[in-house]
């Protein structure tokens, strides 16, 4: 982050943040949740068939949990939306560990598919950014690398010591079966869902709801109200591999790829950092307040939920 925004004019910045059109903002945010709601949809619909029938508010709020955890916890996001479920829902953290794999793997392939076909469309646009100038790498340690590298290799050595010295695997034999079994169970899941169609459906869906919430973002800003559709799918479809990173909502990373992105369309990098901001704050920061809501509502609705069917079960 420090090194997309090491020179960058403050009172400049500033001006052109000044100019923010808030309603498309708005618009954005609606949009952006729309997308995740749809992802609770097609979560749900993959435990049909393991005889499970959690409630969609509680799929959505973890999910809003997800997206919020992950701006502080690289990827523990997934953590914590399965261990919502588990708690009010009473679904096995094993088999949602399976359905939460068949998500991941569904939106990877949606996504190396967007990134695919624009490398071939736009091919000379990819080009221009390779040969275009980068951020230095200078400033990268090869000690610091060479370390974790070291740490990480030490740390996996101890621990298939262990696992041998004191027989783990073996003693814990059974339960790896039961767990592997239900892992498999949860991630067979979408073959057996009745509508395959409805599902991927929802899965395009789900990215064409967050391709329209960047593209209307280009309306909030005078500067880049003029830039077509065509921009903002190749902005979208670039900037979405940095995702793919174990950092913070593809910090900095992100920010990197719009800016170049944006240059190829005729916008100086000024207004490409001002519009980057935004644009993260509007996608991704913006679950740091819907995500505490979302915590707070969470044992609310379950008390409750919790209420209503023990007085059911006294009154028959």
């Amino acid at each position: 982050m420090g090194l997309v925004f090491r020179n960058t004019d403050l009172k400049n910045l500033q001006g052109t943040l000044a100019q923010i059109r808030w309603q498309w903002v708005a618009l954005s945010v609606f949009l952006n949740l729309m997308s995740q709601y749809i992802r609770a949809l097609r979560w749900r619909s993959l435990f049909a068939p393991m005889q499970y029938s959690p409630g969609t508010l509680n799929l959505f709020l973890s999910v809003v949990v997800l997206a919020f955890t992950n701006q502080v916890i690289p990827r523990g996001g997934e953590i914590a939306r399965l261990g919502i479920i588990n708690r009010y829902e009473k679904i096995p953290l094993t088999k949602l560990l399976g359905t939460a794999l068949v998500e991941r793997l569904t939106d990877l392939i949606i996504l190396l598919m967007i990134f695919g076909t624009l490398v071939v469309l736009k091919f000379s646009l990819f080009m221009e950014i390779l040969e275009s100038p980068q951020i230095s790498l200078q400033q990268v340690s090869i000690q610091n690398i060479a370390i974790t590298i070291g740490i990480v290799s030490l740390l996996i050595i101890m621990g298939v010591i262990i696992i041998k010295r004191y027989k783990l695997i073996s003693k814990f034999n059974h339960k790896l079966k039961q767990i592997r079994k239900e892992i498999k169970e949860g991630f067979w899941s979408l073959y057996h869902i009745k509508n395959k169609v409805l599902f991927f459906s929802q899965s395009i869906l789900i990215y064409v709801l967050w391709l329209l919430m960047l593209y209307v973002l280009l309306f909030a800003l005078p500067a880049t109200s003029n830039l077509g559709f065509e921009a903002a799918i190749f902005t979208f479809g670039l900037a979405s591999m940095a995702f793919l990173l174990p950092i913070q909502a593809g910090m900095g990373a992100w920010h990197f790829l719009v800016i170049q992105s944006l240059l190829l369309f005729s916008i100086d990098a000024e207004t490409g950092k001002a519009f980057a901001l935004m644009a993260h704050t509007a996608t991704n920061l913006i679950w740091l307040p819907l995500g505490a809501i979302a915590f707070a509502i969470l044992p609310l609705i379950n008390n409750t939920k919790y209420s209503k069917q023990v007085k059911n079960a006294a009154s028959s």
